[in-house]
């Protein structure tokens, strides 16, 4: 009996750690929608962070991309497994056409751990309406100069 009570004891210490630690790291991470000139601003301010464009392979190629952007098609099957190839200690600016995708993304890098993501308000329609400059990677134009902002 007395094996059991010790047993018990230990598990609930276990279930109660493992639940509070998760609860802090959640609490730790940063995940916001941010308005186009705000992205930006993130994306000239911030050291070390990634900017992930999560559109097709042929809306990179129609409407182009911001610079630098790692490009991961956010319908691919192996999304999550791409993604995870990013640095989860650096913050994550992502984006895709209209901000829908890429705040699924946003949802998903969080669950993957990732502890700083921004996700563009209205992705690259907002982006560009604001007059923000990007790069074309349609064929014609390869190779293409990368623009600073």
């Amino acid at each position: 009996m007395k094996n059991i009570t010790i047993n018990i004891t230990v598990l609930l210490a276990f279930l109660i750690y493992s639940c509070g630690s998760s609860a802090q790291s959640e609490e730790n991470q940063i995940a916001e929608d941010l308005s186009p000139q705000t992205f930006r601003e993130k994306i000239k301010t911030l050291e070390n962070g990634q900017v992930l464009d999560v559109r097709t392979p042929e809306e990179w190629a129609d409407v182009g991309t911001i610079a630098d952007a790692h490009k991961i098609d956010f319908f691919s099957e192996n999304f999550d497994q791409q993604v995870s190839q990013l640095d989860k200690t650096k913050p994550v600016m992502v984006y895709c056409a209209a901000g829908g995708r890429s705040a699924k993304a946003m949802e998903k890098m969080k669950a993957l751990g990732f502890t700083e993501v921004y996700n563009l308000s209205g992705g690259m329609g907002a982006w560009k309406e604001a007059g923000y400059v990007h790069q074309h990677c349609g064929v014609l134009n390869w190779p293409y100069s990368v623009i600073t902002f």
